[in-house]
């Protein structure tokens, strides 16, 4: 039978006793200094390794939901799950320890037991990413599944045998012999694959380079037609239809535009693109310090990112800025080519007084409102119509919330919500009927709110043929003002003046990658008006 001290030198050589384990069962952990020492230890030493396998699925998913995101942004996202993975995996493997340690009947003493415990925790700490994954809002796409899966098992397998390994010791005075499992050295290949993983990671983070092109050449027919766009969310067809506003002659029901939050249905409609193109996908993101990108797609249950990541300052929750939208809406389209535009009010826009655009961000206008939802739409529609009469633009579209926030949003006793629900109805007609005497032929598209049922409503105080979705509404403004449609977008012009062949794309939209400074009081007045939550 093989000594004790046989077997000691044997795990020696294999790395696995070089701070005394083999003596835990021996010492009392009451009243041994070198009991929680060595423990603290060799927790350490299998904790690190966990949580650098166990960074490696999270990230990975994470880097793919995102794409694309610098080296910096990859190495930050490594590191905070990392971090955490080693915290968790730390507390996780003394509670192990200790639980075998101070609880005799439970001892291991079979190589069956010692895998099966190994097993178990391999498991539970794989289930965690699990269900971390299943928390994002959209299912994964086929290589995210296949590379997720991958490092998952890998995972799994390195974790059951560092556990294996680290709680060694409770088997091999019972056995006198070395489990297979550990019959050969397994730190060394470890740390090879952990290199190669996590240099795979990385390189797929530096081969994400975002490319620029120029702006193509784009053939208009010049007119004359002045075009206001009033976009309207919470109102569906069935709403307009018990509050239908007499200078649109001309309404009718539309599929809405799919999408997981506001912002990705609106950048949707006002570009004519799917999300794919334009890229939007929050009301919220996180930004790494010194970071160029948003993270948007990020799991519901991810509290490393949401929290942890914040409060270390590694990184900070704020509101999409402009620079995440890749495409143009149609008014940055028609001002880049010099017909005179406003926007108000729109997501993921900035201020701008240049050129042919005029732009006003919701920032300055959901401050002033003071977390008022009626106010929002208030102040939007004056400063909408207060610039028109200044500048006189021939597009011009303004983006009113109110009714989404009455309805959806904010905890209101149904008095009240019926109450401020009509006065917001009120609003709108006062300001569809003063676009309409300014001489605009108005488009008006409303879609469901958050959570809300019903179909999307397009009225116009033209004739326009019966839509058939949303996203027709942005291919009609372009026709309707003499611009091509591309391909890129899924919608049908409903106005038929303009027989132009599409063009391929617009092409991306020309923005800085500047992280712009978060405006803290544009951000409470988000999460009071119940958009973050």
């Amino acid at each position: 039978m093989t000594s004790v001290d046989t077997l000691r030198e044997q795990l020696r050589e294999r790395g696995y006793l070089r701070h005394g384990i083999e003596r835990w069962f021996a010492l009392d952990p009451w009243s041994s200094r070198a009991f929680w020492l060595e423990l603290a230890t060799v927790a350490l030493k299998a904790a690190l390794l966990i949580a650098v396998f166990g960074a490696l699925p999270p990230s990975a998913i994470t880097l793919l939901r995102n794409y694309p995101l610098t080296a910096f942004e990859t190495f930050g996202l490594f590191f905070v799950y990392a971090l955490a993975g080693l915290v968790v995996a730390y507390l996780f493997v003394v509670l192990i320890a200790l639980v075998l340690k101070l609880r005799p009947e439970l001892a291991i003493d079979t190589p069956r037991a010692l895998l099966a415990i190994s097993l178990g925790a391999a498991a539970l700490m794989t289930l965690v990413i699990a269900l971390w994954w299943y928390r994002f809002d959209a299912r994964p796409e086929t290589i995210e599944l296949a590379i997720g899966l991958g490092l998952c098992v890998i995972f799994f397998l390195v974790a059951t045998i560092v556990v294996s390994a680290a709680l060694l010791s409770f088997s091999i005075y019972e056995l006198h012999r070395i489990p297979a499992i550990h019959q050969k050295p397994r730190g060394f290949p470890m740390a090879v694959a952990a290199a190669v993983l996590i240099a795979l990671l990385f390189g797929a983070a530096y081969a994400t380079r975002e490319q620029s092109s120029p702006q193509p050449m784009i053939v208009t027919s010049p007119t004359t037609r002045r075009v206001a766009l009033i976009a309207v969310d919470g109102l569906t067809y069935e709403l307009y239809q018990t509050h239908p506003i007499r200078v649109l002659p001309m309404s009718a029901p539309a599929a809405p535009i799919p999408g997981a939050s506001t912002t990705e249905r609106w950048a949707s409609i006002g570009t004519g693109v799917p999300t794919e193109a334009h890229g939007v996908r929050a009301i919220e993101g996180v930004r790494f310090r010194f970071g160029r990108h948003v993270l948007q797609r990020l799991s519901r249950g991810d509290v490393v990112l949401h929290d942890l990541a914040p409060f270390l300052g590694i990184a900070r929750r704020e509101p999409l800025p402009p620079t995440v939208r890749r495409r143009d809406y149609v008014w940055e389209i028609f001002a880049g080519r010099g017909l005179p535009s406003l926007a108000v009010n729109w997501w993921t826009t900035a201020d701008a007084h240049e050129g042919a655009l005029e732009s006003i961000a919701q920032g300055s206008i959901f401050s002033a409102a003071q977390a008022n939802p009626r106010q929002v739409d208030t102040i939007a529609a004056q400063r909408f119509l207060d610039t028109i009469d200044k500048h006189h633009p021939q597009f011009a579209t303004v983006y009113l919330p109110a009714l989404d926030i009455v309805l959806n949003r904010v905890e209101l006793d149904p008095t009240t919500r019926l109450t401020t629900s009509l006065r917001v109805f009120e609003d709108l007609h006062t300001t569809v009927m003063r676009a309409a005497a300014r001489g605009y032929d108005v488009v008006l598209i409303g879609v469901p709110g958050e959570g809300q049922q019903g179909l999307a409503v397009i009225a116009s105080t033209l004739p326009l043929q019966r839509p058939a979705s949303a996203w027709d509404v942005a291919a009609t403004t372009l026709d309707l003002l003499g611009f091509p449609l591309s391909t890129e977008m899924p919608g049908y012009s409903r106005a038929r003046t303009n027989a132009q062949p599409r063009i391929a794309s617009y092409g991306p939209r020309q923005s800085s990658e500047a992280a712009a400074k978060v405006n803290e009081e544009y951000y409470r007045n988000l999460k009071s008006l119940g958009y973050i939550r």
